[in-house]
Parts: C-alpha cells; sequence; structure tokens
C-alpha cells in the first residue's frame, strides 16, 4: 500500500495543474432538460463527445438525449506472467454502445465480440488452456449528477451488471458494481480527473464472490486542438487479500472529427499481479 501511495503523490506532484479528460462542454445557454429519448437534442446544442474510455477512469458525463455513442476496444492484448505460468488474451471488438435517455442520463449495453483467451505453465506442458469466442454482456446506466455543459466540474454515477453469457471466456457467474467519476478543469488545455469503483467479482476457483475497489486518477493534456495526451495511476484494492495492485496507463486520443476519437496506448503494471495491456480504440457519436 505505501508503494501505491507513493505512485499517486509522483502523479499529483507531476500533474501539477494537469488533466483528465475534455471538459468546458457546451458554451450555448440553453436548458436541455425537455430533450429525450424520442425528442433528440440539436445537434448545435451537443455537448463534445467525452468517451468512457481509453483509460480505466470513466467520464462524469452522459450522452446528449436521442442520440447514440460507440464505443470500442478495436483490438486489445493483455498479457500476464505468474511464476511458470503464462498467458495472453486477445480481445477483438468489446463494445460499449450508449444511447442518451435524458439529458443527463444514459443507458449502456456493452459486449464482449471476441475473446482468445490462452493459459501456458512451462513447468507442466499438459496444462495448456485456449478457449475463443464471444464473451459476456454488461447493462450498465450513467447519470450525471452534478455539472453542466458549461460548468469547470462534473460528478457522474454508473451503476452496473455484467452476465455470464461467455461461458470460459467470461466471469462465470452475475458481476456488479458502481462507479463515481468525477473531472474538473483547471485550465483550458489541462483537466483532472478519477473516480472510486467498487466491483463484486467471481472468483472461478474458489466458486465466491470477493470485493474488489478502484481508485485512480487521471491527468490529460490538449497538446492541439485534435490531439490528447493521458496519464491515469490506478488502484486495485482486493479485500480478501488485503493487498494494493497498481498500473499506469497512458497514450494519445486523436479527434478525427466533432464524432469521431482514436486512441491507442498501454496500461503499464507496477505491481507483478496487474497484467499488461495494449490497446487500440474507436469512438463513434451519431
Amino acid at each position: 500500500m505505501p508503494r501505491f501511495y507513493f505512485c499517486l503523490g509522483f502523479w499529483l506532484a507531476l500533474a501539477g495543474p494537469a488533466a483528465a479528460q475534455k471538459l468546458m462542454n457546451d458554451t450555448i445557454p440553453v436548458d436541455k432538460r425537455h430533450y429525450a429519448l424520442w425528442r433528440p437534442t440539436p445537434r448545435k446544442y451537443m455537448r463534445p463527445m467525452v468517451p468512457d474510455r481509453p483509460g480505466i477512469t470513466e467520464s462524469p458525463y452522459s450522452v446528449d438525449a436521442g442520440h447514440v455513442q460507440y464505443e470500442t476496444d478495436a483490438l486489445r492484448l493483455l498479457t500476464r506472467r505468474e511464476g511458470t505460468a503464462h498467458g495472453h488474451d486477445w480481445y477483438v471488438n468489446h463494445a460499449l454502445g450508449k444511447v442518451g435517455l435524458s439529458d443527463r442520463t444514459d443507458l449502456q449495453v456493452g459486449v464482449d465480440s471476441y475473446t482468445d483467451t490462452r493459459n501456458y505453465d512451462d513447468a507442466d506442458p499438459g496444462q495448456t488452456q485456449v478457449s475463443h469466442g464471444f464473451g459476456d454482456v454488461t447493462l450498465r446506466l450513467k447519470h450525471t449528477l452534478v455539472g453542466d455543459d458549461d460548468s469547470r466540474w462534473a460528478l457522474g454515477l454508473i451503476g452496473y451488471a455484467t452476465l455470464p453469457t461467455g461461458g470460459p471466456r467470461g466471469a462465470g457467474a452475475v458481476e456488479y458494481g458502481a462507479v463515481l467519476p468525477v473531472v474538473y478543469q483547471l485550465t483550458k488545455p489541462w483537466s483532472i480527473g478519477g473516480q472510486v469503483a467498487a466491483q463484486v467479482y467471481w472468483d472461478r476457483d474458489a466458486q465466491s464472490r470477493y470485493l474488489q475497489l478502484t481508485p485512480t486518477f487521471t491527468t490529460d493534456y490538449e497538446l492541439a486542438k485534435a490531439v490528447q495526451v493521458f496519464a491515469e495511476l490506478v488502484g486495485y484494492w482486493d479485500v480478501r487479500q488485503a493487498a494494493w495492485g497498481s498500473s499506469i496507463n497512458l497514450g494519445p486520443q486523436l479527434d478525427l472529427g466533432d464524432n469521431v476519437q482514436l486512441d491507442f496506448g498501454a496500461h503499464l503494471p507496477v505491481t507483478h499481479s496487474v497484467d499488461r495491456e495494449y490497446f487500440l480504440g474507436l469512438s463513434i457519436r451519431h
């Protein structure tokens, strides 16, 4: 745990007047509360697109009423090793679809379209495990608690449940949790943010559930109008083991238009218990 807080302090000092996600949304003063799913927000009043990806930290902003947004891990590689055991996962189109129900609430459906999982043990080659195919489905609901389109900060709440549709590639049982993300715009190019998440996971081997807490701190800097970079520190507290895991995530985000964003980067472990990840993602809004 001291190691985690040392890293957190390091990143806070580095960030200074630093950043998390694009903020300072819509600058047009208009009351959008009367827009809904079947009465979409006019495009001229839409806030800038702020996806929940690419880091662990979610956005506190919902999708504008009556509009849809598609975010995907087009390709992600996870690698892991513990002693003589090692393996990797390939994710292809692990996607999150969103639809705005109101100006502050959206409904989301996550689909793990294709996962290829391979596990090996150098000490016992007969223990090799390979599986591939469709994964789990996740249902989520997001609500912006505090903050408007032109405010400097916002606070959101996300609740979700993951359904075990993926067989050996998925969780194996229903998992659920809640996320409380926040973001604050310090200056025009810099913002900071973070979240506290509580997740109830299923342990296949122990056939039991366990609680994990996942605090994050993230910074984002706008290099140019269409280019941002982010750095994120993530902590993982497994209540069963009473021990911290942590990772540092970083990469650029490229705006290909007002409604298209490309991102890529890496999640690098600080502790040995965390997987190393490389990703390429895409977000599209209509």
